[in-house]
């Protein structure tokens, strides 16, 4: 009891006297607490670091599709202005075809007046700005018959087999696809 006296006078009087396994005991027990706050924040340093790796790879997915939409934009937007093209095109294919017709007209009738060389002025004129567009002849005489690019109206004796012998009405592409396939009458086999 008389220990305990001194050392509560010594405590109270301000005494640094302590026993030296109270010492270890909290200097362990403070130890121990350091190493659980040490392994707290460890563990919520991963936590935060698992987070940001997760955000990145939500950001960079959201920059592919992104980039993905744009291109895939672009490419549609492409198409859709050269399937504009291809569709006036053909609008005014029947009206080529009617010059054709009226300047054909007038040769084998022997008209060569101012008339006739408007019209031919003119469909020469449309021709030169459809080719601009992209617009080109099928060849078709003569050529060997081609069911992708020739619409075999008629078959006939004569001729080379297979090979296209008269062209009724000319066939066009534009930007790399038919857009009308030519009339022909093909030669049969025998």
């Amino acid at each position: 009891m008389a220990e305990e006296k001194v050392r509560n006078e010594n405590q109270a009087a301000g005494g640094a006297h302590t026993d030296p396994e109270d010492q270890a005991i909290t200097q362990s027990e403070e130890h121990q607490a350091a190493q659980a706050e040490l392994e707290a924040l460890r563990q919520a340093l991963e936590a935060a670091q698992a987070e940001r790796d997760e955000y990145l790879r939500t950001a960079q997915r959201a920059q592919a599709d992104f980039l993905n939409y744009k291109r895939n934009n672009q490419s549609a937007r492409a198409d859709a202005y050269e399937d504009g093209i291809r569709d006036a095109i053909c609008a005014l294919l029947p009206t080529i075809d009617n010059l054709e017709r009226a300047v054909d007209a007038a040769k084998k009738s022997g008209e060569s007046g101012a008339l006739t060389e408007g019209v031919d002025m003119t469909l020469r004129q449309m021709l030169s700005a459809l080719e601009k567009l992209g617009l080109s002849e099928i060849p078709a005489m003569g050529e060997a018959f081609d069911p992708e690019c020739h619409n075999a109206v008629v078959c006939c004796s004569g001729g080379e087999p297979g090979t296209v012998q008269e062209v009724f009405q000319k066939g066009y592409r534009a930007k790399g696809r038919n857009i009308r396939c030519a009339m022909v009458r093909v030669a049969a086999d025998e």
